[in-house]
């Protein structure tokens, strides 16, 4: 079917699919193909392990360029936004804000672990 976004699979037995959605857009190959490209980290960082569905919409606005991500299906939701002249400039700035928070939520689970660890080493 034509207009319906497809899921594109990433890397070799990853199970994380990509969708990359055009608004007030004209949908070009290149900044899929290079938001895909750039994404593929977080899709490292998730691991192989989650069926976890990454959105990302390119829209462009009045005067600026925008990219939303929003990552679903990890037990969390993880979202980013962000704008820019430049829109390949706003993907790569939406990846890294994307990564801060599964960082920071990463780090906040591992403390977790290691807390409990120690508690039942205590008793």
């Amino acid at each position: 079917m034509r207009g319906i976004p497809r899921p594109t699979p990433v890397g070799k037995g990853a199970i994380m699919q990509i969708e990359v959605v055009f608004r007030n857009l004209t949908p070009a190959d290149s900044l899929k193909n290079y938001a895909i490209k750039r994404f593929q980290k977080i899709s490292r960082m998730v691991g192989e392990d989650s069926d976890a569905m990454l959105q990302i919409t390119l829209s462009k606005e009045s005067n600026f360029f925008r990219a939303d991500a929003l990552l679903n299906g990890t037990g969390q939701g993880f979202s980013a936004s962000e704008k820019n002249d430049d829109m390949y400039a706003a993907i790569d700035l939406c990846n890294d804000r994307l990564g801060q928070q599964i960082r920071k939520a990463a780090d906040k689970r591992s403390q977790i672990d290691r807390s409990t660890i120690g508690d039942a080493f205590a008793n």
